[in-house]
């Protein structure tokens, strides 16, 4: 048992989190996100109160296809080990592209800026900064030797 605790401790590999763990991290935020869209589109949303029935209707579409792509986040973060960082950076154009539309509508005066709903942009912008540090570089798959002459 103590040669076993020598040999771990003697090893240099840095223990860390890695991009699949930062994708399902972040592919939680659109599932929350959609979530609320389902559930209250007039308090989750910046122009929620000015809302009319197909506003809301609208809003649960988004609800819907944010919770899917989530999803989607999620699967491939699980089952794709070679080109995850393609995924990443995929994943990440997406969250940074909301991250736009959110500054076109305060620019455009669509949205009525507030602090809150800077703090609240802020959260795409971590999540969209996290997965394009840890897709930059594509993990180096573990060879295998195998001498079998």
């Amino acid at each position: 048992m103590l040669e076993f605790l020598t040999k771990c401790m003697e090893e240099d590999e840095v223990l860390g989190i890695g991009l699949s763990a930062i994708m399902k991290l972040t592919g939680f935020l659109p599932i929350m996100i959609g979530t609320t869209f389902l559930l209250s589109p007039r308090t989750a949303i910046a122009v929620g109160p000015n809302l009319t029935e197909y506003g809301i209707f609208v809003s649960m579409y988004v609800g819907v296809f944010a919770i899917f792509i989530g999803l989607t986040q999620w699967l491939v973060a699980i089952y794709v080990k070679e080109n995850l960082h393609i995924f990443g950076r995929l994943f990440a154009l997406g969250l940074g592209s909301t991250v736009l539309l959110e500054i076109y509508g305060w620019t455009s005066d669509l949205i009525e800026f507030e602090l809150k709903f800077l703090f609240a942009t802020l959260i795409p912008v971590t999540a969209t900064l996290l997965l394009l540090m840890y897709s930059i570089t594509p993990e180096q798959p573990k060879t295998i030797d195998n001498n079998e002459n």
